[in-house]
């Protein structure tokens, strides 16, 4: 793979296992909030209140991967952003204006904590936790239609027609494996929080969260179990993208096979298996922080490694059914979305060495800068 796919895959990567921890804790603390206002229990509120600044920090890290990830594809693939761009404005419509008001949230519900009603506040919260779920619901729909283009069409330039789109035969398992993925995760990251808490201070509070956290991340891994084999037969309407991942261990359709993404596909199993063993050690055992933070740390390289295999299993296309569907689209549009559409057609700027340095330099500057911002906003305070 050609190196630009690497950084891109990076800041991509720490993005996305940001946000799914931020659609669990957008769900989770207002909840909790909620909670302490009908039981009138401040210990509570405060244990809300520190999560929610855990998700704020978390939030600006993946508003800041998620830039870089932006800028990256504009500056790799602007053949590509001018003509998807086009083509699923509807899904990402739908993802920007979402993010935007979720921000409108996050400040409404931190300034409001003491100030607002108690009516007002949840209010917040509520459009807090609807606009996380309405986020990922724009974005995949466009990862669905890169899968396969149910509802592409071509009326003197290529359109998506939104009610084809939400039928694309990937898009339902993807959207809620995302969603059941992110609540699994983020529900074993409050149940490793709580069993530090536990460790360091008992308290009913803490008690009360980590077992109920955990017992909705039992539930969620049992669900994800059923929506991961799901999405994989889904697949089916994308022969290469399932051959490049299922054909090394004998199921293979017929058609195009690019890359073999077989042992990534494993290395998730692997995942999915250490996850399962610590969540039951969990379940049948005390609380212990080291397991929970294993249990959390696996979940989150799942939620990684899934990702990857997502993108990375149509290389080299951003279209997996690019090579099946080109002949059914007509000239010039055909030569177009075959040039756009190919991850090795990057920018000739972006193949300088010099500027490939520059770039790998400003990466790692970077990824220092969140690990200091961590170190202060999370740890250093504690």
């Amino acid at each position: 793979m050609i190196p630009q796919v690497y950084f891109i895959a990076l800041v991509f990567g720490i993005h996305i296992v940001a946000v799914n921890l931020g659609i669990a804790l957008s769900t989770i603390i207002p909840l909790l909030k909620r909670k302490a206002d009908l039981t009138r229990n401040e210990r509570l509120d405060g244990i809300a209140k520190g999560i929610f600044r855990i998700y704020a920090a978390i939030y600006a890290i993946a508003g800041v991967m998620g830039t870089a990830f932006t800028v990256f594809l504009l500056s790799f693939y602007p053949e590509f952003i001018g003509i998807a761009g086009n083509i699923t404005l509807l899904p990402f419509g739908i993802a920007i204006l979402s993010i935007l008001v979720h921000f409108l949230a996050i400040v409404l519900y931190y300034y409001g904590w003491d100030s607002f009603p108690r009516w007002a506040h949840l209010s917040s919260g509520i459009l807090l936790a609807i606009t996380a779920y309405t986020i990922p619901l724009g974005f995949r729909l466009v990862f669905a239609f890169l899968n396969t283009p149910a509802g592409l069409k071509i009326d003197g330039k290529p359109y998506i027609d939104a009610f084809e789109a939400l039928a694309n035969p990937t898009f339902a398992p993807l959207y809620l494996k995302s969603i059941f993925g992110a609540i699994t995760f983020g529900s074993l990251f409050i149940s490793a929080l709580s069993a530090y808490r536990i460790a360091r201070e008992r308290s009913e509070e803490s008690s009360q969260i980590y077992s109920t956290s955990l017992r909705i991340a039992v539930i969620g891994t049992f669900i994800m179990l059923i929506l991961g084999p799901w999405y994989s037969m889904s697949l089916i309407s994308t022969p290469m993208k399932f051959n490049n991942i299922f054909r090394s261990f004998g199921w293979g359709l017929g058609g195009v096979e690019t890359v073999d993404m077989s042992w990534l596909f494993l290395i998730k199993i692997i995942l999915i298996a250490v996850q399962i063993y610590a969540i039951l050690r969990l379940m049948f055992g005390n609380v212990n922080f080291k397991l929970s933070a294993l249990a959390t740390t696996s979940a989150a390289f799942t939620i990684l490694t899934g990702e990857y295999l997502n993108m990375f299993s149509q290389y080299p296309y951003f279209l997996a059914n690019l090579p099946i569907v080109a002949d059914k689209i007509p000239e010039p549009w055909r030569t177009v979305l075959g040039r756009a559409l190919y991850l090795e057609n990057v920018s000739p700027l972006a193949n300088d060495p010099t500027l490939l340095s520059i770039t790998a330099l400003g990466i790692a500057i970077l990824l220092a800068a969140i690990g200091y911002f961590i170190y202060e906003t999370l740890i250093k305070g504690e």
